[in-house]
This record gives C-alpha cells, structure tokens and sequence, in this order.
C-alpha cells in the first residue's frame, strides 16, 4: 500500500554518475535483467552505477510482478509527505554472472530516489536481498505521516514500475 502525496526526489538522492565512465559498465541504465540459478524468477532494473576501490557496482532494483522494491520515508514533521524512494543491492561487477537482458525500458533519471542500499559480493547475497525484501514487504506498511517516533516502523512498499519511466 503506498499513499499518493509523494515529494519530488531531491537531487542528492538521485543517481549521480559524475567523473563514471558508464559505458564501462556490462550492462546500461533502464535494462531489465533476468537472474539465473534460483529457483523462483528473480529479475531487476539498472538504476545506478559507481565504482570505487573494490571495482565497478551495478545498482539494481528488484522487481516482483512488475512491482519494484521501495520505501515511503516521511518528509517533514509538520504535514508531512513522503518519499518515494528505490530499494538497490549494488552488485559488484565480478558478481554479475548468468544473467539475461530482458528488455530495456526509458527510465526517467529524477524519479528514481535511492533509499536503501546493500552491497552484494556474489549471487547467494544478492539472492538473500531478493528473498529479505520480499518478506519485508508481507508485512502490513506503517502509513508514511504515521509512527514517526516509532522505533520499528515498516516503510518497505512496492511500487508500479511505471512510476519510473519517461
């Protein structure tokens, strides 16, 4: 459940690709891909890049039923909205192994907000991102204006992969 008063993205919460060469990259923004090697279909969006000392990381976001994997944080204390924002596992470059481009799709660059990030060195943790946010997202979401001084609100939502595109 997600509700529809939703804040722009604010830039530095968007993908910033300054000083990348991301046409380095295997794989480009808006692909959707197709994981290998699981047994349930595990599939994501490319979303951002970086690169750093341990080498290139793709971030992606996942995608269940044409649903991506996201959050509604709460913006502002006095009539707060929310933002809307990605879920991404940044899998490391040498991790990005038996995988399938699906399709690729326009991506608007300003709607995606990045909220959670995981880092993932090999498939078994970027399969255990898959199966964690699938579970967190069972259960029943905290309204986004409501438990802002709760210790353990749940902000994991899905949201229509439509909400991305140009």
């Amino acid at each position: 459940m997600t509700t529809n008063s939703s804040e722009s993205i604010p830039e530095m919460m968007q993908p910033n690709w300054t000083g990348l060469e991301i046409e380095s990259f295997p794989v480009k923004f808006g692909q959707i891909l197709k994981f290998h090697g699981f047994s349930a279909e595990m599939s994501a969006i490319v979303l951002d890049f970086n690169e750093d000392e341990n080498g290139q990381w793709i971030g992606v976001c996942f995608i269940d039923q044409n649903r991506l994997f996201g959050r509604q944080i709460p913006s502002g204390m006095i009539n707060t909205k929310c933002l809307d924002l990605l879920d991404l596992t940044y899998i490391q470059r040498d991790a990005l192994i038996d995988f399938e481009v699906l399709e690729i799709i326009a991506v608007n660059k300003t709607k995606v907000g990045i909220g959670s990030q995981s880092p993932a060195t090999n498939f078994s943790e970027i399969k255990r991102d898959f199966d964690r946010g699938i579970e967190q997202r069972k259960k029943e979401q905290t309204l986004c204006d409501k438990g802002l001084s709760d210790l353990n609100p749940v902000r994991e939502c899905y949201f229509d992969i439509k909400k991305i595109k140009n």
